[in-house]
C-alpha cells in the first residue's frame, strides 16, 4: 500500500479475507472477552466512534499499520 494512503475499516477487513463474524472472533482473542458481529458492523459504519483499543485490535488482526486504516468517516 502506498505510504500515506489509507483504506476503510471494510476494505481492511476484507483485504484480510475476513467476514465480520470472524473479525469479531478474532478480537475477542485479542481482547480476552466476547466482541459481537454487530459491534464489528457498527463500527464499520461509524469508524470515527472506533475506540483507541480497537483500533489498534483491529490493525492487529488485519495485519496492517495502525495509520492505514482511516477512522474517520
Amino acid at each position: 500500500m502506498p505510504k500515506g494512503m489509507r483504506i476503510s475499516l471494510k476494505a481492511a477487513r476484507t483485504n484480510a479475507n475476513m467476514t465480520q463474524e470472524e473479525a469479531a472472533n478474532e478480537l475477542s482473542k485479542y481482547f480476552g472477552m466476547k466482541i459481537s458481529r454487530q459491534r464489528v458492523m457498527n463500527y464499520e459504519a461509524h469508524p470515527e466512534s472506533t475506540p483507541p483499543a480497537f483500533g489498534h485490535g483491529f490493525a492487529a488482526i488485519y495485519k496492517l499499520p495502525l495509520e492505514a486504516i482511516n477512522f474517520t468517516n
